[in-house]
């Protein structure tokens, strides 16, 4: 049996399951929901409270599930899953991996923490900084914070209202000690999504860093790109501003 949680804000849908799940309850309740909100946000969160044993679902339920999941793989975020069930926590931990936008789970106990992580609002990690008179772009990621879904959807907004009146962007400061690496599959189509968009409206990349990633790009990744892509050690800071300005 599902039932909504209340009190949520508009772009969090929240079920408890307490029971076998009915291909109805998809149907009747959450189906509808779903298609309601994205009428108003490009994507939507969930908080899903699994009480007691995992009873499963009915065989219609499954092929809703799928329909729910496969069919609007593109607008979930944020997906917490609030259980005290084991093994749901580890294959949680292993597909979370694969997940769109981001899977975690939480223990009964963690309720409040789980609530609070897919409502909130301000989520990108990465420190992000536009010198809009030079039209640099500066990124400062984390480097011991995997880049999200997040990061990129901030950044690719960062860019796009600065094109808005804007041909190009001179050039990107990228600047992190060591490569974070991608939090999930879904942050790496994210990335890949990003770059393709914005490659062609940017003039120069500047990677400064000390991971063997930034020689990694600046060979491989430049001739596929119309940016002029440079890595500098992470300590050149200056030099790599130079050359973006020059």
């Amino acid at each position: 049996m599902l039932s909504m949680i209340e009190g949520l804000p508009d772009h969090v849908i929240g079920i408890r399951i307490t029971d076998k799940l009915r291909a109805e309850d998809y149907e009747r309740q959450l189906i509808p929901l779903v298609n309601e909100k994205l009428e108003n946000h490009p994507k939507l969160d969930l908080l899903c409270c699994i009480e007691g044993e995992w009873k499963g679902m009915e065989a219609g339920a499954v092929w809703q599930d799928l329909r729910l999941g496969l069919g609007k793989i593109g607008h979930w975020a944020r997906m917490a899953i609030v259980s005290d069930i084991k093994w749901l926590e580890n294959a949680i931990k292993l597909f979370g991996l694969f997940s769109p936008g981001e899977l975690r789970h939480f223990d009964s106990a963690e309720y409040a923490a789980a609530r609070d992580w897919v409502c909130e609002r301000d989520r990108a990690r990465i420190n992000i900084a536009l010198d809009g008179d030079a039209g640099i772009l500066m990124l400062e990621p984390a480097s011991d914070k995997a880049l999200s879904e997040d990061d990129f959807e901030a950044v690719g907004k960062t860019i796009g209202d600065y094109l808005e009146d804007h041909d190009r962007l001179r050039g990107i400061l990228i600047r992190s000690r060591k490569f974070p690496g991608w939090q999930s599959v879904g942050a790496l189509f994210a990335h890949l999504k990003f770059v393709n968009a914005v490659h062609d409206k940017i003039s120069k990349v500047a990677l400064v860093t000390n991971s063997p990633m930034g020689t990694f790009a600046d060979h491989v990744l430049d001739p596929l790109m119309l940016a002029k892509i440079r890595k500098f050690d992470y300590d050149e800071r200056d030099q790599a501003m130079s050359w973006l300005q020059g």
